[in-house]
Formats: C-alpha cells, sequence, structure tokens
C-alpha cells in the first residue's frame, strides 16, 4: 500500500497470509466432508515436511544446525514478501460498475525488464505478464510498453524497499505518475491516508 514501509507490510502479510492459506484450505475440505486437522491440508503437510526435514539434518550433522536452518527459513520468507511488495507497491485494481474488481492485466504490478537480471531470473522480473497471464512459462514471459516500470532490477529494489525513505522517495512519485497524479485511484494505507492526502492531495 502506498505508505506502507517494507516493515510494516512485513507482518501483515506473514500472518494475513497464514490466515488466508489455512481458511482456503478448511473450506477444501469442508467441501469433501473432512477435518482440516489432516496430512490431506496442504498447509499441515508442508509444516509437517519441514519438520521431518529439519529433524533428519538435525540428525545428521547436531543440533547446532538447527539455528542455521531457521535463519536460513527466516531469510527466504522474508525474501518472498520484499518481492511482493515491490511488484504491486501502490498499485490497485479499481472496482467495476457491478462492484467487482477489474480484470487483472500488466498495468496493475510493476514490472523491470532488465536484461541481466532477467536472465538470471528466468524472466521473473517480468512480472506484469506473469500477473496478468499466470499459466504463461517464465522464460516466454512478454515486455509491454506503457505498464509500471521499476527504476532498476530486483537486487537494487530489494535493498531500496529496506530503506523506507529513500523508498516513498524514488517510488512514490513514481505511482503518482502512473496514475496521472490521481490520488485517488492509488492503494493508499489506511493508517496512512491522512497524512498522504495532506502531502499529494492537491493532485487529485
Amino acid at each position: 500500500r502506498f505508505g506502507e514501509s517494507f516493515w510494516g507490510f512485513l507482518p501483515r502479510t506473514v500472518l494475513g497470509s497464514l490466515r488466508s492459506a489455512w481458511h482456503l484450505e478448511k473450506t477444501r475440505l469442508n467441501r469433501q466432508g473432512r477435518s482440516p486437522w489432516t496430512l490431506r491440508n496442504d498447509v499441515l503437510n508442508a509444516w509437517a515436511m519441514s519438520v521431518v526435514l529439519f529433524a533428519a539434518l538435525g540428525l545428521a550433522f547436531g543440533p547446532g544446525i538447527l539455528a542455521y536452518l531457521f535463519l536460513q527459513a527466516v531469510f527466504g520468507f522474508c525474501l518472498l514478501e520484499v518481492v511482493n511488495y515491490i511488484e504491486h507497491y501502490g498499485l490497485l485494481r479499481q472496482r467495476t460498475a457491478s462492484g467487482r474488481y477489474e480484470r487483472c492485466a500488466p498495468r496493475h504490478s510493476w514490472n523491470s525488464d532488465n536484461v541481466t537480471s532477467n536472465v538470471l531470473l528466468y524472466h521473473l522480473q517480468r512480472h506484469s505478464d506473469h500477473h496478468a497471464n499466470p499459466t504463461r512459462r517464465y522464460q516466454a514471459l512478454r515486455h509491454f510498453e506503457g505498464i509500471p516500470e521499476m527504476p532498476t532490477g530486483y537486487a537494487g529494489m530489494i535493498v531500496l524497499a529496506y530503506f523506507p525513505p529513500l523508498w516513498r522517495r524514488i517510488m512514490d512519485r513514481r505511482v503518482l505518475a502512473h496514475y496521472g497524479d490521481d490520488i485517488a485511484l492509488v492503494n493508499i494505507h489506511p493508517a496512512k491516508r491522512s497524512a498522504v492526502l495532506t502531502r499529494h492531495g492537491a493532485a487529485a
């Protein structure tokens, strides 16, 4: 959300993703007449596989390795979430006259057509095409003109996101420019709405 730092986004998305995943699996299993407390629950079986893997590595290399496994797990999900943050910051799908959200399109996520990074990451940074066409293979993702474009590749953007004042200085004006300076179209963080409108309200 516009005005939300990565450090504010991180706990919200981790806890929200956990709740959402559990709700989806519970709903799916309920439709099959099953309890969510089963290894058919993809949330539980993923956790179980992690516990088994960590236990096996602990037995093989000693309990001292568990601290490193914990740190790499935290780093892993933090890396995933900072990528989610930079890919969607401030952008919003508008509601149609029917009250439903408009269909996902390339303009609804940030793209980075950086040649070196895309070669190394299998075109992951052409995220706008993936967003609009999730079944297209990564190596076949395309670039579009006129969509939100990051100023650098993912590596630079990830580092930038760790420093909120620098992030806002570079990205806030890009969000506004994408929407033609219409702040009413921006996905504003509710807690920061008043401050954002005070600062950018003249653009509405």
